[in-house]
């Protein structure tokens, strides 16, 4: 059930940051580079939070964004989430 919330999470991202539409491809593959990007840091510092909401998740990853992992940090980053 962890992951699956995390990929959850990570697709709203990715669909929030999309401004213009895209392929469904392109967003299949913005929700693995999330997954494989932040699950990681999801399990090591804010799993007390799983079942919370995505908005609770991401003020977790925001306020441990120096404890992030670099791929997730870059991710977090690239769709928006961490300005």
């Amino acid at each position: 059930m962890l992951s699956s919330r995390v990929k959850l999470f990570v697709a709203m991202l990715a669909i929030g940051a999309t401004l213009a539409p895209t392929l469904g491809a392109a967003q299949d593959g913005r929700r693995k580079r999330g997954d494989d990007a932040c699950t990681p840091d999801f399990k090591r510092l804010c799993k007390q939070f799983d079942q919370k909401g995505d908005m609770v998740i991401l003020q977790c990853f925001k306020e441990h964004r120096t404890s992030l992992s670099a791929p997730c940090r870059k991710y977090l980053a690239d769709v928006g989430a961490l300005n």
